[in-house]
């Protein structure tokens, strides 16, 4: 009979220490490759990393863009001076006139015969007048003799006054019959173009109320008008430059602000301001669309700060400092503000460092904040 095996649990109660033992090696194996007294790896330094730029004094101009408009400088609703029957048309919609050109004709027929009715009327005054004084003259010769009163004479003298009133009485008449056949024909007040024509040959035309046959309007010159936000009512001047950009036309218009409007509309709250606009070549079209850019001259000497350091939320506009490491939020009030810069009017001093970059938009004030450098952004 072959030697009885021990049972399992008493084959585990003795290896369990054989297997202690083992581990205890392993553990002080360990120890031996990582000595206790190894260094512990540094740790980052704390903080977001920032880029920050400088509070410097300069200057500063502030492009205003607006929609605007192009219109004539001039536009005259020509009608008869005089009452009559339109005879002649000269000119079509579109076609450009020089000044004095003649426009159209009324029938001079009626005035022709005024004009010679006056100056037949002015010949009889003139007669009279001559023979009154002729008889004044034989009265005062006779007077020296006593053969006419004093009486007589005085009384012949009012006669020739009132013949030489009456003769230039007529000679007025002459004048204005000259005048009403020379207003037959109705010129051109100035160079421009024909936008309408709103009448027709064989049209009896009235002078009171008015008959309007054309629409003229000067081209060689146009203007501009745009509409600007009160906001910027004290930053344009009459003579800022302005440049007027047009659809189809490769290059802007330079112009200069010749008046700015001085009531702001109550509903848009916008107000006007217009410019000259030179067109020697008719590019341009009265009632096009622009878009004006104006360029108001530039504030010196003011302080600035790079456009990437403004932050506005809730309201309000502030700018990110740096102090004993921590993001700490300054509030200001802004002037001018362009495309690289902004005017501070109140809450920084020159010298100091404001955050900028995407920095200035995304941490919190308070957040520690490690600066890398300062900024290349100038103002």
């Amino acid at each position: 009979m072959g030697a009885m095996q021990p049972p399992p649990r008493t084959r585990i109660a003795a290896i369990a220490p054989l297997l202690l033992l083992a581990l205890a090696g392993a553990a002080c194996g360990g120890s031996e490759s990582q000595p206790a007294d190894a260094e512990t790896p540094p740790v980052a330094a704390a903080g977001v990393e920032v880029t920050t730029a400088p509070v410097l004094r300069g200057e500063i101009a502030q492009r205003i863009s607006a929609p605007g408009t192009l219109a004539a400088l001039r536009e005259s609703r020509i009608g008869a001076e005089v009452r009559g029957r339109l005879e002649e048309i000269f000119v079509s919609e579109g076609d450009r006139v020089e000044a004095g050109d003649p426009l159209f004709q009324i029938d001079p027929e009626p005035y022709e015969l005024a004009l010679r009715q006056a100056k037949a009327g002015l010949d009889l005054a003139n007669a009279e007048r001559r023979q009154k004084g002729a008889d004044l003259k034989r009265a005062r010769a006779l007077l020296g003799k006593d053969v006419v009163s004093r009486q007589e004479v005085d009384r012949m003298q009012t006669i020739l006054a009132v013949a030489q009133a009456q003769e230039r009485q007529a000679a007025e008449a002459v004048e204005l019959a000259e005048l009403n056949l020379r207003r037959t024909q109705v010129r051109a007040p100035y160079a421009g173009a024909v936008a309408e024509r709103l009448a027709d040959e064989g049209t009896t035309a009235l002078a009171q109320p008015q008959t309007i046959v054309v629409v003229l309007q000067e081209t060689h010159r146009l203007e501009g008008r745009a509409t600007i936000p009160e906001t910027h009512l004290a930053n344009i001047a009459v003579g800022d430059r302005a440049r007027i950009y047009v659809e189809g036309l490769p290059e802007p218009f330079e112009t200069r602000i010749s008046a700015v409007g001085d009531v702001v509309d109550r509903a848009t709250r916008t107000y006007e301001v217009k410019m000259e606009v030179a067109n020697p070549e008719h590019q341009l079209k009265a009632g096009v669309f622009a878009h004006v850019e104006i360029l108001p001259e530039p504030k010196q000497d003011v302080l600035l700060v790079p456009r990437a350091a403004i932050r506005s939320e809730e309201g309000r506009t502030r700018v990110l400092t740096v102090r004993d490491g921590l993001a700490v939020a300054v509030p200001v009030e802004l002037g001018l503000v362009s495309t690289e810069s902004a005017e501070v009017l109140r809450g920084l001093e020159p010298g100091q460092h404001v955050i900028v970059g995407e920095a200035a938009q995304t941490i919190a004030p308070g957040m520690a904040v490690r600066v890398l450098g300062e900024s290349g952004e100038s103002s």
